[in-house]
């Protein structure tokens, strides 16, 4: 009754939302396609299948003729909202191979970015230092660099803190897609966020408006800035820990800003390119959010093109990934954000609730991986 239940549901959400499940643009315009009345079958029979749709239908490129219900089901892990419903339970949750502490969870140290940071310094692995942290509007970490006023109000001691020249990124502590982050630099008294100037009673504001990290502006290796030289430009790499306890890296993308772009986040209209794990390079196609685009063989700004563009020290990000959660070992899985540099890789943070839409959409199915989260 339940599953009949669902399913009907499912098929509602199908219909209330055309646009977003039969009627989207297509990713791959130079291919043959499905007409709409064989896509509506397809998404009817993962509906009945699963109980829901696939919102990421046409991002996997499943509307392609060659992409047959079997090889849907095969091949990729669908439909989505099952999946991260699995990943949450997973990272929210002690994972099963360890029942000494079922009150503990690790999800914890990478959901608070400041713990994160702490964590990676303590375990000798490059990470942006961070010059202070707000906690509930009152500067609870100030680096030494940084002589404050700590006897005024909250407010006055991060004025104080805002007289200092610095080139940095501010975020909030316990953010997700790049929601709250900007660009923070102070040169000869003069305050900027995102490149415009602002006062500095404002940004003190801002940072009082929620946990709030200012960490230092990292310089990247010159070939990744090459793409896109506004912000960082990171790899995002999965890894997930088996029942035995070793670790598996198995997705990784760059993710490419747009020029003048603060962030690299899709969510933000940032482009998502796979990167062949094995050798160290990007791919063809390059991913944008549907509110933004499609899919590109090339950056729209740099004209660079994605197909063999090669990736510094991808290998050592990857075994630094495996080490690192190897310590995390309360972590089921996890989704590291890494910048590269020219001494190497640098890691921004990890996510426990990372999402597997976009992993599959630059990279293509990943239903071998599917078993470590239900073994």
């Amino acid at each position: 009754m339940r599953h009949i239940y669902k399913t009907l549901k499912g098929f509602l959400s199908l219909i209330r939302h055309y646009d977003t499940f039969i009627g989207a643009k297509t990713y791959y315009p130079t291919c043959e396609r499905k007409n709409k009345f064989v896509i509506f079958l397809d998404q009817l029979y993962i509906v009945c299948k699963y109980g829901c749709a696939e919102p990421f239908y046409f991002a996997y490129g499943f509307d392609r003729i060659e992409f047959t219900r079997e090889k849907m089901c095969s091949e990729y892990i669908i439909p989505y909202n099952t999946f991260q419903q699995r990943i949450n339970y997973l990272n929210l949750n002690n994972p099963r191979y360890d029942d000494a502490h079922k009150h503990l969870t690790g999800r914890v140290i990478t959901a608070d970015k400041f713990y994160f940071s702490i964590f990676l310094n303590h375990i000798g692995i490059p990470t942006p230092n961070v010059y202070l942290y707000v906690k509930d509007g009152k500067p609870l970490y100030v680096a030494d660099t940084y002589k404050i006023d700590t006897v005024g109000s909250s407010k006055e001691q991060i004025l104080s803190f805002l007289n200092y020249d610095m080139d940095a990124f501010a975020k909030p502590s316990d953010g997700q897609l790049g929601n709250g982050i900007f660009a923070l630099k102070i040169e000869n008294g003069i305050v900027y966020v995102n490149g415009e100037v602002e006062k500095p009673e404002i940004v003190a504001d801002m940072l009082m408006s929620a946990d709030y990290l200012v960490q230092e502006r990292i310089t990247q290796h010159p070939t990744i800035s090459k793409l896109c030289s506004s912000t960082i430009n990171s790899i995002r790499l999965q890894t997930v820990m088996t029942k035995s306890g070793d670790v598996i890296p198995f997705g990784a993308i760059l993710r490419i800003a747009r020029d003048g772009s603060p962030v690299d986040n899709w969510a933000k209209g940032g482009i998502a390119v796979g990167i062949d794990m094995d050798k160290g390079k990007l791919k063809s196609i390059g991913i944008i959010k549907p509110e933004y685009g499609t899919s590109t063989y090339e950056h729209p700004n740099s004209h660079i093109k994605f197909d063999g563009y090669d990736i510094p020290f991808y290998k050592d990000a990857e075994r630094l990934a495996i080490k690192i959660h190897k310590t995390l070992y309360r972590c089921h899985s996890i989704g590291w954000d890494i910048a590269i540099t020219e001494n190497g890789p640098v890691f921004i943070e990890a996510n426990g609730l990372w999402k597997i839409s976009l992993i599959q959409a630059a990279n293509g199915g990943l239903k071998k991986i599917e078993k470590y989260f239900y073994e």
